[in-house]
């Protein structure tokens, strides 16, 4: 059979959440297949009868418990190795954030970091958000 050359690949949407100067970054539990212990964004795959928005929607509310009040499309960031493609935004959350709500399962600790704060836990970052940072596609944190 001949290949076409078009690959599958996985959409990952992500969420860089502000809220007064700092972003909300999420530790990976140590049962997660990838990168336990890593620092991510929340946020996870798309669903194939989602678009882009409902997703980050979705995670963002099933990993922390917060609901989103606007989002704007930051940018894209293909893996390096995988078929992964990383989508971010910027968003806000809908009312004062208390303390996330996490699900152990998949995330084990939340904080609420500057960018300069993040850069310091550079060894510690899931590849996606290393480059982003590296990227300066998160900006839009001004703390």
């Amino acid at each position: 059979m001949e290949q076409s050359g078009e690959a599958r690949f996985f959409v990952g949407v992500h969420g860089v959440v502000i809220d007064a100067g700092r972003m909300l970054v999420l530790r990976r539990s140590a049962l997660m297949a990838y990168r336990p212990g890593s620092w991510d964004l929340p946020g996870g795959h798309l669903s194939y009868d989602e678009d882009l928005e409902g997703c980050l929607r979705r995670e963002v509310a099933e990993e922390t418990g917060l609901k989103l009040a606007d989002t704007a499309l930051l940018g894209v960031n293909r893996a390096a190795q995988g078929p992964y493609l990383q989508i971010l935004y910027a968003c806000r959350p809908r009312s004062p954030v208390a303390a996330p709500r996490l699900r152990p399962d998949e995330h084990v600790e939340a904080r609420w970091v500057t960018p300069a704060q993040l850069a310091q836990m550079r060894e510690l970052l899931v590849p996606y958000l290393q480059a982003a940072l590296d990227g300066a596609m998160l900006g839009c944190v001004k703390g």
